[in-house]
């Protein structure tokens, strides 16, 4: 039966997938796995984009320019990852941004709960988006007139003194950058795929307080134990069909989770060492320098600061399924739900790698480990 108030999709997510297409990131042909030839030079100009990075890094002789190109690639890397689902993962990611966003409730204050979530969530999402999209306009359009790339680069023309050679090395570096905002707006939909995570779940705890208590003409019918032990039953397979995506989600997007845990102490670290130890005589690279930590930081963040609220949505259930007239059921009812309360007091989070859940304490973790190695560094530098 469908529910009263219905939550719809985000016009933010469908402007997001539009691009996509408009792009050819994304390809029309549903179940069609063939990499077409945008996809591929698109993935193919990042890997290269890594490559010459990683191998500048390696032949220059300043340490501090060798930190910051590091960094630099390790945020390449996980974006060619990002990529890589982007790609060969469109399938999944519309089904699950779908099924993920199918959402409703009968309770008129529990939709506008939700609602509103979901709105902040994407305003922050665009608010990020266009932040990022201004700064790396800045830092790119700048070089172009200074005639000088922000950073170097191991590339096989002599952009250095070749004036066409600048131009070819300008517009890959630029094209590489505003591609990445694609890789950003991917990141976007995983936040709010993992928001309605959380929104379920709120949805599902407000059904649990409000077992037994009729809804429909049908529904008050029945006497008022049959209805909480239908209801009971109902809200136990909500709760399975949310787990089980839950897990689908993890398991196409853990790798991807990985990547960047490991990885995000490092870039938090070289972003702020590369910001207090840089000469300040090159304002465009400082504000380079500053959108790398922005971004590092507040990716992270936002990604585990979801993973901490679907963990704590997922936990409230078991106190909201106390809040219903369980008191008032017959014994046998009363064992039904003494079950259920056992299942719930374990909460669902999303661990990656069997070694870190995605959750606040993780990211406190990884500022730690960051300032630990931003020490470390400093030290040896003096």
């Amino acid at each position: 039966m469908a529910r009263k108030y219905s939550v719809k999709l985000s016009d933010t997510v469908h402007r997001m997938i539009t691009i996509y297409f408009v792009l050819g990131l994304w390809t029309t042909q549903s179940g069609h796995r063939t990499i077409s030839v945008s996809q591929l030079f698109y993935f193919v100009s990042f890997c290269l984009f890594g490559v010459s990075v990683i191998i500048e890094a390696c032949t220059t002789e300043n340490n501090d320019d060798c930190i910051f190109l590091v960094v630099t690639n390790l945020i390449c890397l996980v974006q060619v990852g990002r990529l890589y689902n982007i790609i060969w993962k469109q399938n999944r990611i519309l089904d699950l941004i779908r099924t993920a966003s199918a959402n409703g409730t009968d309770d008129y204050d529990t939709f506008c709960i939700v609602s509103a979530k979901l709105n902040k969530l994407m305003s922050l999402a665009t608010y990020f988006i266009f932040a990022t999209l201004f700064l790396l306009v800045v830092v790119v359009g700048l070089p172009f007139i200074k005639k000088e790339l922000i950073f170097d680069i191991a590339f096989p023309l002599d952009y250095k003194n070749s004036e066409s050679g600048f131009y070819v090395a300008y517009t890959f570096v630029a094209g590489i950058f505003l591609l990445s905002i694609t890789c950003i707006l991917f990141a976007s939909m995983l936040w709010f795929i993992m928001l309605n995570f959380v929104v379920k779940y709120e949805i599902l705890g407000n059904d649990f307080k409000n077992l037994g208590v009729s809804g429909t003409e049908e529904d008050e019918q029945k006497n008022t134990q049959t209805l909480y032990l239908q209801h009971l039953v109902e809200s136990i397979k909500s709760l399975e069909n949310i787990n089980g995506l839950l897990e689908d989600f993890s398991s196409n997007f853990s790798y991807l989770f990985l990547l960047q845990i490991v990885t995000s102490s490092i870039c938090i670290c070289g972003g702020v060492y590369t910001l207090a130890f840089s000469s300040h005589a090159n304002l465009v690279q400082d504000g380079f320098y500053f959108t790398v930590l922005f971004y590092c930081f507040f990716d992270t963040f936002t990604l585990l600061y979801l993973g901490n609220e679907i963990m704590l949505a997922s936990d409230r259930l078991s106190y909201c399924l106390f809040e219903s007239e369980w008191m008032e059921q017959t014994q046998s009812c009363k064992k039904y739900f003494l079950i259920v309360v056992e299942r719930l007091k374990q909460p669902q989070q999303l661990v990656v790698g069997k070694l870190f859940p995605m959750n606040l304490r993780t990211f406190t973790a990884i500022v730690n480990r960051a300032y630990s190695l931003f020490n470390v560094l400093q030290n040896f530098r003096e």
